[in-house]
């Protein structure tokens, strides 16, 4: 092969490359701009809840960070949290309980005719 061949295949691998990054940037230059179009829509409508609501609603007061807080309030907060998981637990396991009971519990006498002895005829002689 000539050398001019190699110039001519990396000369199109490198336009080829431009192209496609090329087409990349439009994509996503049309993708960002969809997204703030959409983000502009939506604090319109953000404005247009506030004015609905108006003064109705109270903020919600800023969270404090567990470091900031009192050690002891956040160990009450940390133990109410954990009483109501192991509530939670315990009414799992109860429901789980009663659906194994209800699977398992069966009438014992429904298969008694498994239980008896088969029942053998004499062959008769005629």
């Amino acid at each position: 092969m000539p050398w001019w061949s190699w110039v001519l295949i990396w000369t199109g691998l490198v336009v080829l490359l431009l192209v496609v990054l090329a087409l990349g940037a439009i994509m996503l230059w049309r993708k960002a701009t969809a997204a703030l179009d959409e983000l502009e829509r939506l604090e319109q409508v953000q404005h247009g809840f506030a004015d609905l609501v108006g003064e109705r609603v109270a903020p919600f007061a800023p969270a404090v960070p567990a470091l900031l807080r009192p050690r002891a309030e956040v160990a009450a907060e940390h133990e109410a949290a954990v009483l109501a998981r192991d509530e939670r637990r315990e009414a799992r396991r109860e429901a789980r309980l009663a659906r194994g009971r209800a699977l398992t519990r069966a009438d014992p006498m429904r298969f008694a005719h498994l239980a008896e002895p088969p029942r053998t005829t004499a062959p008769r002689h005629e």
